[in-house]
């Protein structure tokens, strides 16, 4: 008879037990941080996009003398760039301002891509900036 015994190698139970904790705890860490800059980038691509079509609302009235009345007038994208806000309109923002004179850009957001219960963002030809959060427009975007 062989009297040899052999080791054998491999992972105990508490040492994958081990091993799975430490994971859980980096994922508890990675993926909300990840989460949060996914949602700031998207935030970045409606701001972006507002901010982009006012430079070229300015450079058509500079040009011009009047802002324009379409988008298309200013080669402005009715959504922004990466696609996660839409629907980009031009307005007066009243009727004692016409849109040749001053205007309101405002952009939505795509299905699912709400920034902090925001649906919706405003820009005046002013500056003044808004956010449409709960049904209602309050100042500033964040």
């Amino acid at each position: 008879m062989n009297n040899n015994i052999r080791k054998l190698s491999g992972f105990t139970l508490v040492e994958l037990m081990v091993a799975v904790t430490i994971i859980g705890i980096l994922l508890s860490i990675v993926i909300p941080n990840y989460m949060e800059s996914v949602r700031k980038s998207r935030y970045n691509d409606g701001m972006n996009s507002l901010t982009d079509a006012a430079m070229k609302m300015e450079t058509v009235r500079a040009r011009t003398g009047s802002y324009p009345a379409t988008l298309a007038e200013a080669n402005i994208s009715a959504t922004s760039t990466e696609g996660y806000y839409g629907n980009l309109i031009i307005t007066a923002p009243s009727a004692a301002c016409p849109l040749s004179s001053c205007y309101l850009l405002q952009i939505d957001g795509q299905e699912g891509q709400e920034h902090s219960n925001v649906t919706a963002y405003r820009l005046f030809s002013t500056g003044q900036k808004q956010r449409l959060q709960g049904g209602v427009w309050e100042e500033g975007w964040k």
